[in-house]
């Protein structure tokens, strides 16, 4: 069967939004209403004041919902790239063992130097924010500036104002006019100035009713069933490896205050530990690796801002009229060592109720126990991207002034990107861990133009020059990641970013484990058709397809028949279905139990764990197999690590194919949806070798080292 016979899918419209980055409250004259048909993105402006890649196309079909007083934003701006085609090429290079340039892999500094913006451009953005009483974070890739502050001042910086839109349903904040610059500063692109994003988190909850003590498979059922006890019993449990998880919320720390203790620049010392981490593991016995956790923003700053060449001491700055012009060569900061003691971030005052009392995110939790539990001798390094300038809005009254939500931060898929370009930064993790993502055509709408150089797809290029291993949830929802409630898109949507070249997109399956880890059956793709009955079952399936516009690597046209022309995904599998999830353990600290928790999110924090132990073979078995030779640096990296596993498909690795994954060959990723009962979503089907509901499939994980280290596991 050809791979792409069953994949022909519908996927909606809609894109999904995240919390809003701005505050209520207070009363103020509405600005006229914008017009209903989307915005001029010149609309009279000078073409050098003019914002490029704003992503006003969101403004198309969206209604004024009012005006926002008070409000504290954060946006993210690309400032001018010197060669980011030269940044892509040389990620291509570094992980191509044809190439003169393989495995000599780049620092932060190196990338800022060669590819990233000039010291003197970046200065020159920074200045015109800081001028206007903004607060500025950087970072020495010099890449983004996160600029923060009062609503007024990001109005007078944007020359526009902000109001409050509605779409689909989804309230959120964006200009009320034409966005641009007081004077011409060089910027490629600005990110959130239009808060509704498609983004979201690829957690599934428990499918069955009625919670109890032990629901899902244990971390030891797990390590059994997937191979994993062999490589602990040669030493290889991630030792000396560091994983990093970009989280959506806070872990609950042992301290008990999010963020209060957090380290700084990938800093690894002082362990918080993780409350509902230590909860899980106790009630199983198992073991877990230490847990630290990564400031990444506070008020607005970036904690790479030391080594990033703005200076970090100076006067505050005056902010200046509208209309004015920053005056040349103003180089000051206005924090002076910003970070020697991290502002802390407080639970709000309450009685001890949920969630007031508790603002960690199951997301959080998830990702950190799968890690830890399944790497138990690695770091994990938990990204916590927080800015005490935004409103934090997850709780029942969104940015509320006073009561029990005053006060809490932003946190959420909109700060992912500040995370990033802190591992980037910090260069300290070998692999990152992201179980989040959206529909490809939604997060990118005009296709190839919007995604080449856009600061997403420079973050992964970044984190592939540097050696860095990408994992991402591939999506739980079949062939149609743009489908929700609100229609159909007339095309196949995939999963972004699990679907960058750099990433690697892993799926979910349906395994039948028994409580000894031994299968019961053969590993399903997971879809409609290994659901239960309705009332019962999941909704969901494992994403997968191909995209619309991302050309195939070359290690997927190498690998497959017929070569692809287009990026297909997943990449590879772990578990996903929520009817055979694994354990997570939440508000433990409040009362909280175990719950039963399925979806790709449990998927990729697996597959991070898998290359850890891979990682640790490397880094005790130097220049065995396909490991890289000792050296100075990193030298234990792999770099991306999508292209091993089409090396094992292919049979040119150290042990052949069907000894080293295993080859799902039933079910499909067609999904029941829940806004048209009875009309599945079609989906692609599980076949031999590759397909796109499973990947290559599903490692054991002992077997892989021996695939690519040369290192026996029996």
């Amino acid at each position: 069967m050809n791979r792409f016979t069953s994949l022909r899918a519908l996927a909606t419209a809609a894109a999904f939004a995240v919390a809003l980055a701005a505050c209520g409250g207070g009363s103020g004259t509405a600005p006229s209403a914008p017009a209903q048909n989307g915005y001029n993105p010149t609309n009279g402006i000078p073409p050098a004041l003019q914002i490029p890649d704003w992503n006003q196309n969101v403004l198309e079909g969206a209604s004024y919902a009012g005006p926002l007083n008070g409000g504290m934003l954060s946006v993210n701006v690309l400032v001018h790239q010197q060669n980011p085609q030269g940044l892509e090429q040389y990620a291509r290079d570094v992980n191509d063992p044809h190439s003169g340039e393989y495995r000599q892999w780049l620092t932060p500094k190196q990338i800022g130097e060669r590819f990233g913006a000039s010291m003197a451009d970046y200065q020159k953005a920074a200045d015109y924010f800081q001028q206007q009483g903004l607060v500025v974070g950087a970072w020495p890739q010099h890449m983004l500036l996160t600029v923060s502050g009062e609503q007024a001042k990001m109005e007078r910086a944007f020359g526009t104002t902000f109001g409050r839109f509605s779409r689909f349903g989804q309230t959120f904040v964006a200009p009320t006019s034409t966005p641009h610059f007081l004077s011409a500063i060089p910027v490629d692109a600005v990110g959130r100035l239009v808060s509704y994003e498609p983004m979201h988190s690829y957690m599934m909850n428990p499918p069955r009713v009625g919670a109890a003590v032990n629901l899902g498979y244990s971390p030891q059922v797990v390590r059994a069933a997937f191979d994993l006890n062999n490589a602990y019993a040669q030493g290889f449990n991630g030792s000396g490896v560091t994983i990093a998880i970009i989280g959506t919320g806070p872990i609950d720390t042992a301290n008990g205050n999010a963020g209060a203790a957090c380290n700084v620049g990938g800093a690894t010392t002082g362990p918080e530990g993780d409350y509902d981490l230590s909860a899980l593991t106790a009630i199983y016995g198992a073991s877990a690796a230490n847990v630290y956790e990564q400031c990444v923003t506070a008020n607005g700053v970036a904690a790479g801002l030391q080594n990033s060449g703005i200076p970090t001491t100076a006067p505050n700055p005056t902010p200046l009229p509208p209309g004015a012009t920053p005056p040349p060569g103003n180089n000051f900061f206005p924090y002076s060592n910003a970070f020697a003691t991290p502002p802390p971030v407080t639970s709000p005052s309450c009685s001890g109720t949920l969630p007031a009392c508790n603002p960690e995110d199951g997301e959080a939790q998830l990702d950190v126990q799968q890690a830890s539990t399944l790497a138990p001798g690695a770091t994990v390094d938990f990204y916590l991207a927080y800015n005490a300038a935004d409103c934090f809005t997850y709780f029942p009254t969104p940015c509320a002034t006073s009561g029990s939500n005053a006060g809490q931060p932003l946190i959420g898929l909109s700060e992912a990107d500040p995370e990033i370009q802190q591992v980037i930064a910090d260069d300290t993790a070998d692999v990152i861990s992201m179980s989040y993502g959206g529909g490809e055509i939604q997060q990118f709408p005009n296709g190839a133009t919007s995604y080449q150089d856009s600061y997403y797809h420079l973050e992964f290029a970044a984190l592939a020059a540097e050696g860095i291993a990408a994992f991402a949830s591939s999506g739980d929802s079949g062939s149609a990641e743009c489908l929700s409630q609100f229609g159909y898109l007339p095309q196949p949507c995939v999963s972004y970013p699990s679907g960058d070249p750099y990433v690697t997109s892993v799926g979910g399956v349906t395994a039948y484990i028994s409580a000894f880890g031994a299968l019961q059956g053969p590993i399903l793709a997971w879809g409609i058709s290994t659901s239960e009955p309705a009332g019962y079952g999941a909704a969901g399936a494992t994403g997968g397809g191909t995209s619309t516009f991302m050309a195939a690597p070359v290690w997927q046209q190498q690998a497959l028949s017929p070569a692809p022309t287009l990026r297909e995904q997943p990449d590879v599998s772990m578990i996903g279905d929520p009817n055979t999830g694994v354990t997570m353990f939440s508000n433990a600290r409040f009362g909280g139990a175990p719950n039963d928790i399925g979806g790709t999110s449990v998927a990729a924090p697996e597959m991070a764990a898998v290359w850890a132990l891979v990682l640790s073979a490397c880094k005790a078995h130097p220049g065995s197999g396909m490991c890289p030779a000792s050296g100075s640096g990193h030298y234990w990296r792999l770099g991306n690590a999508s292209p091993y596993f089409y090396t094992v498909l292919s049979g040119k690795a150290n042990l052949p194919y069907a000894s080293t994954i295993y080859d799902v060959l039933y079910g499909s990723n067609e999904m029941q949806t829940t806004g048209t009962p009875g009309v599945p979503v079609p989906g692609a089907s599980a076949m031999p070798g590759y397909d796109e509901t499973t990947g290559v499939g599903v490692p054991y994980a002992g077997h892989l080292i021996q695939a690519i280290s040369g290192v026996s596991v029996p």
